[in-house]
Formats: C-alpha cells, structure tokens, sequence
C-alpha cells in the first residue's frame, strides 16, 4: 500500500539535456535531442544529466523513506516526519502477508496513538498528551510517511534504479515503490528510458557480475572475449 506521483519532470521534450550536449561536445546543432542518447549509448559521463531532474511525492513507510533518504545527491526533501504529525496508518509488510503483522503493528500504534491523545494504553485512563516527537519512539516502523523527493536524473540512472530495481537484494516494499519511480519517468520520453533501461538495467547489471565471475574461473575463456570484443574506442573516432 503505497503512492508515488510525479510532480515534476524538468526536460520531457529533452530540449534542455540537447543543448548541454552539444556544448560538451562542441556541436552547432543544440536541438538535436538524440545526442543525449548517443552519450548514453557511448558510455560517456553523465554530467549533463544531473542538471535535469524529476520530483516525487510519496506515502509510503518509513521504511522505505529510510531507503531513499540515503541517496545525498537528491536535490531536496520535504517532509514533516512524525516530529510534528501524527502517525494514522499502519502498513503491514509486502515481503509476507500473515496477518500477525498488521495485528501486532496496529496494536503498537494504537497504544502510540493513546499517548499521543492522552490515554493510559494499559488502563485507558487519562494521562497527560504526550509530546510527538517523544510519543514516536514507541511508534511502529512500517507507518505511513507523506514525504518529497526531488533527484537528479544522474542519481536515478546510476544510483536510485540499479540499486533498486535492476539488482537483487532491495526490499520488496522499496522495490515496488522504485518500479514505480521508473515506469512514470518512463512515460515521459520512453525512447530516451529505454536506452538507458537497456545500458544501465538488469542485463547490464548481470554482465557486470558474470565479468568478475569469468575473469576468476575461466580466464583463458576470459582473455579470448576481450581481444575479440573488448577493444575500447574513444567517443570522438
């Protein structure tokens, strides 16, 4: 249970991302909006991309603000945590759908809940309101955040979505919230995602692991792959 929405996409027609690669690349012609695809195609650095970017809005858990919030290269945030609001919604899980964890998890922000509004959880006796910023240290972990995120494209491309969706390992929730990221991204320009789907995604994640795994057990098999496809050429021949 969770919402992403994209609130803002600096460059859907890829006219700002064309007039930074042709002055990177000394060309006359700044309104050719396939060379920023060339440059991901190419392997080349993507600087021009970080001057882009896009802005989400979020309710998901905690958990999952947790996950996106280690990424230092977004270019803002804006959230009002459970320092100053309350806690309302308690979001079981996606890894495993037993019931006991929305049981368990609604009982804690229950009893949360109670203090906050100054009921004795135990004995449903009035009690002093207690402070939010000191009632969310008894708070459930997978509650509901209504947060904003802004990242550059760079981040999205070779940080946020490898990471996330394109190698194993995230956790399920993060995961689905990600996807999410991508598709809307996606949707305004796929031609320009797809190239970068197919250069930074799975595949190209797996080509990474089976380099490494080759090179240790057949490098013979390895170095025959290398002189006869891995002859390097500079972006300008």
């Amino acid at each position: 249970m969770f919402e992403v929405k994209l609130v803002r996409y600096s460059d859907p027609d890829r006219k700002y991302l064309a007039h930074s690669a042709a002055v990177y690349l000394g060309k006359p012609d700044v309104d050719n909006v396939k060379r920023p695809i060339s440059i991901v195609r190419k392997g080349d650095t993507l600087a021009i991309f970080r001057g882009e970017h896009a802005r989400f809005e979020f309710k998901t858990t905690k958990v999952v603000y947790d996950h996106l919030i280690t990424y230092t290269t977004q270019n803002m945030r804006a959230c009002g945590g459970l320092r100053a609001n309350e806690a309302t919604v308690f979001i079981p899980p996606a890894e495993d759908d037993d019931p006991v964890y929305r049981e368990i998890g609604e009982r804690h922000l229950a009893s949360y809940q109670s203090l906050v509004h100054g009921i004795d959880p135990e004995t449903n006796d009035p009690i002093k309101k207690k402070r939010l910023q000191a009632a969310r240290s008894v708070a459930p972990m997978s509650v509901q955040l209504h947060y904003v995120f802004e990242f550059n494209l760079g981040t999205l491309i070779e940080a946020i979505f490898p990471q996330r969706i394109w190698t194993p390992g995230a956790q399920q929730d993060t995961k689905q919230v990600v996807q999410k990221m991508f598709d809307l991204v996606h949707a305004q320009d796929p031609e320009l995602w797809d190239v970068i789907y197919d250069y930074y995604g799975p595949e190209a994640q797996a080509w990474k692991k089976i380099r490494q795994k080759l090179r240790k057990d057949d490098p013979e098999l390895f170095a025959q792959i290398m002189s006869k496809y891995g002859i390097m050429k500079s972006m300008w021949e």
